[in-house]
């Protein structure tokens, strides 16, 4: 037996080692996650202003164009829960913030945690890289328990593309160029917005206890929060149930009532086709007149 369980250590080993050394490779290569971990590190004790959210946020607010020194911590499908975390671990770090900008639509108002998601291995990031105080199952540990992750970071570096946000945090892949106008159809739009459809009307109802807990938690540090609805394309806009546009309102008014800014620019700014990058995304152009009319109300 104990020859058997000798033999076996040897075979594993090499495979141990080269999974580990595999492990070491994709955790050295960049992402949007440690860059902004390092930006904040960088920068933290001139912050002013702080870009929280999702993809609409990350894509769509470039915080150079914002008054004074901003920096943009969203990310892609970054959830309420995750932004609470995000502030309640850097705002104390920045001693001269005062304003935060979080997107409050229907874009985020449904999601489901992050964890219960196909995108579960992006809680793994924010452990690693970010090095916030959550998700600490086993799942979270490597980045190999998700292949297919890892070999899109190595696939990426490897074509030698650009990275994947700005020294400031905002993403740089919505270029005009990358978009097809053709597939705007409403079959279309109705898929995209079908990630954003109320399934749970329970966990829709804790986003806004959550939604609330960030409210509170701006006022009590004496941070102005301002709760934008990002702009979508019309079709997209037709689309979303009127049931969920009223839940959107309703928390809207709480929120507004608890102490933030409420600014609704979902189809109110004068923007083009160019503008879009898809039904509910920026292109870098539309990216620019968005936080630019943010950069007036500020």
């Amino acid at each position: 037996m104990r020859i058997f369980l000798r033999r076996i250590s040897l075979f594993l080993l090499p495979l141990l080692l080269l999974a580990a050394a595999a492990e070491c490779y994709v955790r050295s290569l960049p992402n949007s996650y440690r860059m902004k971990r390092e930006m904040m590190l960088r920068m933290q004790d001139s912050v002013e202003v702080m870009v929280l959210g999702n993809s609409h946020a990350y894509s769509g607010i470039r915080p150079e164009l914002l008054p004074g020194c901003a920096v943009n911590l969203a990310n892609v499908s970054q959830t309420l829960d995750i932004d609470l975390l995000l502030l309640e671990h850097y705002a104390p770090l920045c001693p001269r913030l005062h304003d935060v900008i979080l997107p409050l639509d229907n874009s985020n108002l449904f999601d489901v945690p992050m964890q219960h998601t196909d995108e579960w291995f992006r809680c793994g990031y924010y452990r690693r890289y970010m090095h916030l105080g959550a998700y600490h199952r086993p799942r979270y540990w490597l980045e190999l328990f998700h292949f297919q992750s890892a070999r899109g970071k190595i696939q990426k570096w490897r074509s030698q593309q650009h990275p994947d946000c700005t020294a400031l945090g905002w993403d740089t892949d919505n270029s005009l160029g990358a978009k097809n106008l053709e597939e705007w159809n409403t079959a279309q739009v109705a898929r995209v917005i079908q990630r954003h459809m109320c399934r749970d009307w329970q966990q829709a109802s804790a986003n806004r206890a959550t939604l609330l807990r960030i409210v509170r938690y701006c006022r009590e540090h004496r941070l102005r929060l301002l709760l934008v609805g990002t702009p979508v394309y019309p079709a997209y806009a037709a689309c979303i149930p009127v049931a969920q546009r009223r839940f959107v309102d309703a928390t809207r008014r709480a929120a507004r009532q608890a102490g933030a800014v409420v600014l609704d620019h979902e189809s109110d700014l004068p923007l083009t086709d160019d503008d879009y990058f898809d039904p509910d995304h920026l292109t870098h152009e539309g990216a620019a007149r968005f936080t630019l009319r943010l950069s007036a109300e500020l």
